[in-house]
């Protein structure tokens, strides 16, 4: 968690609440987490490309997009258990925009962009990722409530 706080906060300036781990991972079917500090980290080494890291043998960026847990997540468990709750509705459009953004830094890498990739992702990509982080934040709260008959 501290690792995701600090990424984030360099990047944006301020970090965003911790997301804490949920007390049922099997109901829920997912580790908010991970799929978390999964996306910072991907954040993290779009940053490290940008700035002449070579990719770690075997790592494709755009893999990311095609694998991406919550993703699969969002449409499938995490529909039929909360998918009534407005914060659902608010981390599968932040997620959606993360990915959209994410797509379009790395077309402009492809592309020879690189100036214009680092700032799409210094700001654009930046916010989405700390919405995604406020939102599972939010989400794994209306969760809990729910759990403990809070509406």
């Amino acid at each position: 968690m501290q690792l995701i706080r600090e990424r984030v906060g360099q990047e944006s300036g301020n970090s965003p609440q911790p997301v804490e781990r949920a007390h049922d991972h099997a109901f829920i079917g997912i580790d908010f987490v991970e799929v978390a500090e999964s996306h910072v980290l991907f954040f993290g080494r779009v940053k490290d490309y940008l700035n002449g890291e070579p990719l770690d043998a075997g790592a494709d960026l755009s893999e990311f997009d095609r694998n991406c847990e919550l993703e699969r997540w969002l449409q499938g468990v995490g529909t039929k258990r909360f998918g009534q709750l407005r914060s659902f509705a608010r981390l599968r459009d932040a997620h959606a925009e993360f990915h959209n953004l994410a797509t379009d830094v790395l077309a402009m890498i492809h592309a020879g962009s690189w100036i214009a990739a680092e700032h799409m992702r210094k700001n654009e990509l930046s916010q989405a990722l700390r919405r995604v982080l406020i939102t599972l934040t939010e989400l794994n709260e209306s969760i809990r409530k729910q759990g403990a008959g809070v509406s």
